[in-house]
């Protein structure tokens, strides 16, 4: 509402001015000079303001006398010239004022220069100018230079602006001052703007100058401060004034001119020299010898190349500012002192030409280039000319620039002839010499190039000579081959300086570089050893009357739509030749021959003829001419163009289609180019493509018009299809035109990924979309089947779900019995309509029956309905894929189920307690077989106490025949023995060792914690065997573990029986032992009995001993023994019987006499097979007092019957040895008596740890239930 009052207000403002203009107007003239006016005439406002322009008629003028003409406000409109294009603002555009007057309203305008041209009609009344601009903007590109201290130069570009904007520009060479200088300035380039601070105003010695720009349009005004650096952008004068030469050479020059203003210069200044020698570019030098004075300066060029050549110098100068300008250069010709040449011209063997009348001679030679010439007046002349060795005037000879030439020349005379280069001030000093030798007529005719012919190459302008070998080719060092411009009509001139080169003897052609003249002669000579016929030019018959001889063009390429026909011109001559006629003829069945003829040049030896029809004969010939003559027309070549693309299939069309075929029409090309093979079918689909191949017949294209049908098989039912086509020959045509199309509907793919899922009140079933639905898919049929017992069907229910997102159906779990089985079934059904054309009527069905399978969610009526309709056989045609299946297996009735399951826990648990009971049992009758039953002497012993200090001794009894072991001096003691094989300790590793006391009955865990306050340490090599084993030396027990065997003294028996495991049933049969079988201690006083040394044998023993025994003896640690693998056990002890009186009291008497420290003996009486008595003896070593020093040597073995007493009640080894439970192995008894020595001096000492207590019957029955012995 504010803004439409503002408008009015405007439009009223707008009004009374326009109204007051014109009263002014007819109060000032009293007349009406316009038919009408604008308010405003001129305007100048801001980008994006608003502006109302109005048009007002004068009806004063019209309603004068001199016009006939009328206007109306109707016909009031504005022509407008926007930025240089054309607009009209016309009826809705307009607002009517009033009667008179139109407005013209802009809101937010653009920039522009604009002019509103008010018209009534075709008659334009009044105009106003509008410009729509911005205020001043700042100058970006102000720019001065200053002029070798006389002038200063500056411009800049306005920056664009719509409304005029007036620039004002002063400057100071002071900073901070008030005062300053205006520069006159052109604004008639505008928007260049060119400003020129004079002489006058010019201040030359300050360094900066400071420019400050005013800038104001009619918008609002600005400033802009510029600083100029005067120094830098100062171009000096150009240099050279008063240049004068101060010394010339001939390869140097120095040069003076003056600076007058080189005073004012600050930093220095900056020289630009650049040397240019004629025809040559710019020699680079890193710097030239220069001096600079006050006023002066001196450049010395030296060390040029060229003697008497010509150079240019140019000088530019510039002051030693990084951006400072160079000033416009000096440019000074000028030519190094002339000196004489530095060589003579390049010539080489056989380079002379003999003319056919052989009177004259012509020498050749290269010239020289321009800048070796090194001086004015050269020329080459004859120092010396000998003829057969003799000096001869050369004043015969006569010299051009390039050759020589010799009148009177004679064959059979050696000449030898120097030349030398020549200037105005001297001849080279060195000579080229050519030495032609005597020519004879079998030079000539063997000694020549035969057959020299040329080849010009077009393609590069290069030439091949080509020759054949000389008759006689002995002592033929190599060839020189020629070239040269030729002089018109001269073959054997050169127009210029003759090149040359050399080519091995074996070669007989050799190629020119690129880029040689069309004209070149050329030559070659055969060098031969002392001999030369000199040069042999290509020759040409230069007689314009001679016949030109017929032609023999070829076909040199062949394209399909060109012919490429080359031409050689051997034996014609150049200079006489004006041109060829090249005709070709298209030769076609049933047609006149279509003629074309090309005039080519006499330079041309290779013409393509092009666009020609491609698999098409022509016909070409050629002929040459001349100024005179013409030559007969060649034999004429028929060839045939190579075969081209055909021109595409035309019209392709689909004629009927089906699910997965489709049957294409077209018509054949127009022209086949070429034996049409085949044609290439292109089908796209779904972003796929693949091709199709038809066999072309030639038939075919017999009837242009005839269409030509195929029928395309294996396509996807409905799907979208691009087809194109293309014929072929040897290339593919272009396509034809692209059909498109659908196939029609099919029998899409069966339904994947069944799934069901099943609990006890209802059963899903979910299925995924066909992979090819081959249509639209409109709906699915379930089927539930059962089946009885005969595999017959007695239920079959459908039920429909609608195609949908959501695949899936829910129906009631069946309840499944023995007798009937079920299985699901899902197909997809497509829908094909019969008649499009028509509308199926909009019947409503009912979903009335029920479905045994309901869609999730259920069907809606109108799903249910379109189902229905579908399946009106009338009106759509129905494809079914095949059937999904998932077959289902009957479960029985849960409480059969589980009463299933509790019967096989039953049955499980049944069979693991009988497996217990069975393995009980086993272990039962296992432990009721051992039976404890201790031998008299133990049960004796274990009634009354034991002296243990009137049993003491220090003897140890030896080791039996027979293997067992005997204690002969120390406490009385029960022992209870097993010898078990042991086992090689040393393959053991710490973690792998055989089980310890550490777990078992009280007796193990009570020696196995006496043995752990053993204080020995073993030796590092020894290997220890494990702590269950406990070791036998000398009929003591040890207990430590680091005892890996004991030194025994043993007797063989003969009737030993094999080492093996003594059973308890063995040991039930032994007979009633009599009193030699008694085990009594022997007498502490009795004096040992040296054994033989050759009897000293070692077995470890490993079993359990007395804890007495142990208390009383102080057993030497043992050394590595031979182990025994003869096995006891504990629970057999009890069967042997105590030994007689007669045994213990022989024991007694033996032990009345003491034996030394360290010696033990016992002494036991073995049968042999003869039954005389056999004695043993064991020595073992101790030192009680000092366990670690040597021990002394045992004394010599006296035979001694030791018996134990029959009250002690101790089992010796003996007496097993005696039954025939223990035999020691002969393997065994060898290798002690090996080892003996060698373990009695390496067995270490030391103190048998003490062990409290007594070993009960109950500990020997445990020991022999431990895992460790059984």
């Amino acid at each position: 509402m504010h803004i439409n009052k503002h408008k009015r207000t405007m439009q009223q403002l707008t009004l009374a001015l326009a109204l007051l203009f014109g009263l002014q107007i007819l109060g000032t003239n009293g007349q009406h000079p316009s038919p009408g006016w604008v308010v405003p005439e001129k305007a100048e406002v801001p980008v994006g303001s608003d502006l109302n322009i109005s048009c007002t008629i004068n009806q004063a003028f019209f309603d004068s006398s001199k016009t006939n003409e009328s206007c109306n406000v109707s016909d009031l409109y504005f022509k407008a010239n926007i930025n240089g294009r054309r607009e009209y603002f016309n009826g809705t555009d307009l607002q009517l004022i009033n009667d008179t007057t139109i407005l013209l309203s802009f809101t937010n305008m653009s920039d522009q220069e604009g002019e509103y041209l008010c018209m009534c009609k075709e008659m334009g009344m009044f105009s106003s100018q509008v410009d729509v601009g911005t205020k001043p903007l700042p100058v970006d590109n102000f720019d001065c230079t200053s002029y070798d201290w006389e002038y200063m130069f500056c411009n800049f570009t306005a920056p664009r602006n719509s409304i005029n904007t007036k620039y004002n520009i002063s400057f100071t060479t002071e900073k901070n001052t008030n005062y300053r200088y205006y520069v006159d300035c052109n604004f008639d380039a505008s928007p260049q703007v060119n400003c020129n601070i004079t002489s006058e105003q010019y201040k030359k010695f300050p360094e900066w100058y400071y420019f400050h720009l005013d800038i104001a349009n009619s918008l609002g005004n600005d400033s802009q401060d510029i600083k100029v650096d005067n120094v830098e952008r100062m171009i000096l004068a150009r240099p050279g004034q008063n240049l004068k030469v101060l010394n010339r050479t001939k390869d140097s020059i120095c040069l003076m001119w003056e600076m007058p203003r080189r005073s004012n210069f600050i930093g220095g200044v900056l020289w630009q020299v650049h040397v240019t020698p004629e025809n040559f570019p710019i020699i680079k030098r890193p710097m030239w010898r220069n001096s600079s004075s006050a006023a002066k300066d001196t450049l010395c060029l030296t060390e040029l190349p060229y003697p008497g050549y010509n150079y240019l110098l140019e000088l530019r100068v510039r002051n030693n500012k990084t951006k400072s300008r160079w000033s416009q250069p000096l440019s000074y010709p000028f030519r190094t002192v002339a000196e004489r040449p530095a060589r003579p011209p390049r010539m080489t063997n056989g380079s002379f030409y003999v003319y056919s009348t052989g009177e004259s001679l012509t020498l050749y030679w290269e010239q020289l280039a321009k800048h070796e010439l090194n001086g004015d007046n050269f020329t080459y002349i004859v120092s010396e000319y000998r003829c057969n060795n003799t000096i001869t005037d050369p004043s015969r000879i006569k010299v051009d620039t390039n050759s020589a030439t010799i009148e009177n020349y004679i064959q059979d005379a050696n000449h030898e002839i120097y030349i030398r280069s020549s200037n105005n001030v001297n001849t080279s000093v060195e000579a080229s010499r050519l030495f032609i030798p005597m020519i004879s007529s079998e030079d000539t005719s063997l000694r020549v190039p035969m057959k020299i012919q040329r080849v010009y190459h077009s393609n590069n302008s290069s030439y091949t000579l080509g020759w054949k070998a000389p008759r006689n080719t002995s002592q033929l060092i190599d060839y020189t081959v020629f070239w040269c411009n030729a002089k018109p009509a001269l073959l054997s001139k050169c127009n210029g300086s003759i090149h040359f080169e050399h080519v091995a003897p074996d070669r007989l052609e050799y190629s020119t570089a690129s880029g040689q003249s069309p004209s070149l002669n050329m030559a070659v000579s055969a060098n031969y050893l002392g001999r030369n016929t000199g040069m042999h030019w290509v020759t040409c018959t230069g007689d314009g009357n001679d016949d030109l001889a017929k032609m023999d063009p070829a076909i040199d390429d062949v394209t399909n739509t060109s012919l490429t026909v080359k031409w050689g011109t051997e034996g014609v001559c150049a200079a006489i030749l004006s041109g060829y006629n090249l005709t070709y003829c298209q030769r076609s069945e049933g047609k006149a021959d279509n003629c074309t003829t090309k005039e080519l040049t006499k330079d041309v030896t290779v013409y393509t003829i092009n666009d020609l029809e491609p698999f098409t004969y022509y016909g070409i010939k050629m002929s040459m001419y001349s100024l005179k003559r013409a030559s007969k027309y060649s034999d004429e070549l028929i060839w045939r163009t190579n075969e081209g693309a055909p021109t595409p299939p035309r019209e392709l069309f689909q004629v009927n289609g089906s699910s997965s075929s489709v049957t294409l029409a077209w018509k054949p090309p127009l022209k086949a180019n070429g034996l049409l093979r085949d044609y290439l079918g292109t089908v796209k689909h779904n972003n796929k493509t693949f091709h199709f191949e038809l066999r072309a017949f030639t038939e075919q294209l017999v009837d242009t018009e005839k269409l030509i049908h195929y029928e395309l098989n294996n396509l996807t039912a409905y799907t979208e299809y691009e087809i194109v086509l293309r014929a072929r020959t040897v290339l593919y045509s272009e396509p034809s035109n692209v059909i498109s199309f659908r196939t029609a509907v099919g029998v899409p793919s069966p339904p994947t990924l069944m799934h069901v899922e099943n609990t006890q009140l209802s059963t899903t079933l979910e299925w995924t979309a066909p992979q090819r639905p081959a249509g639209r898919l409109e709906f699915y049929e379930v089927v539930i089947i059962e089946r009885n017992a005969n595999n017959t069907v007695i239920g079959q229910p459908l039920s429909y779900v609608s195609a949908r997102p959501n695949l899936t159906c829910v129906m009631a779990t069946p309840v499944c019995t023995p007798l009937h089985r079920f299985h699901y079934q899902v197909r997809a059904v497509n829908a094909e309509p019969l008649h499009p054309e028509i509308t199926a009527e909009n019947t409503m069905w009912r979903l009335g029956q029920t479905q045994k399978c309901v869609a999730q969610p259920p069907l809606t009526d109108g799903e249910w309905n379109a189902i229905q309709t579908y399946k009106n056989s009338s009106l759509y045609r129905l494809y079914k894929s095949s059937w999904a299946k998932h077959e289902v297996s009957c479960s029985p009735d849960p409480s059969n189920t589980k009463l299933l399951v509790s019967s096989m826990e039953v049955i499980v648990a049944l069979i693991v307690l009988g497996v217990v009971c069975h393995t009980g049992y086993r272990k039962y009758q296992k432990m009721a077989d051992i039976d404890l039953v201790l031998p008299p002497g133990i049960v004796e012993t274990l009634k009354k106490p034991i002296e243990i200090g009137v049993m003491s001794g220090n003897g140890i009894g030896g080791v039996g025949g027979s293997g067992g072991v005997g204690i002969g001096g120390g406490i009385g003691s029960i022992v209870c023995t097993r010898i078990d094989p042991v086992p090689d300790y040393n393959i053991y590793s710490p973690h792998d060792m055989p089980h310890d006391f550490s777990s078992g009955n009280e007796s193990s865990k009570l020696l196995l914690a006496n043995n752990s306050s053993n204080n020995y340490e073993e030796p590092a090599m020894a290997r220890r065997p494990p702590a269950s084993y406990m070791s036998m030396s000398q009929g003591l027990l040890l207990d430590d573990d680091g005892q890996a065997g004991a030194t025994e003294l043993q007797t063989s028996n003969s009737n030993a029986t094999p080492s093996g495991y003594i059973k308890p049933t063995k040991m039930m049969n032994w007979s009633t032992p009599n009193s030699s079988m008694a085990n009594t201690l022997p007498n502490p006083q009795s004096p040992p009995q040296p054994q033989p040394q050759s009897m000293l044998v070692t077995m470890p023993l490993s079993g359990y001993v007395p804890v007495q025994v142990l208390q009383a003896r102080q057993t030497p640690a043992p050394a590595a023994a031979t182990m025994s693998s003869n096995y006891v056990q504990a629970a057999d002890l009890h069967k042997l019987k105590p030994a007689t009186t007669a045994q213990g009291a022989a024991a007694a008497a033996a032990g009345a006499a003491p034996a030394p420290i360290g010696v033990a003996t016992v002494v036991s009486a073995c049968t042999s097979a003869t039954g005389a008595a056999t004695t043993t003896t064991t020595t073992a070593l101790s030192s009680p007092s000092s366990p670690m020093s040597p021990s002394p040597p045992p004394p010599p073995a006296t035979t001694t019957n030791t018996l134990m007493p029959s009250g002690f009640g101790y089992t010796a080894m003996e007496q097993l040895q005696r039954n025939g439970l223990m035999k020691p192995t002969g393997a065994a008894l060898q290798q002690s008596a090996a080892t003996a020595a060698q373990n009695a001096q390496q067995t270490t000492h030391r103190l048998q740890p003490n062990i409290g207590g007594y070993v009960t019957p109950q500990d020997l029955n445990a020991l022999a239930h431990n895992r460790h012995m059984l």
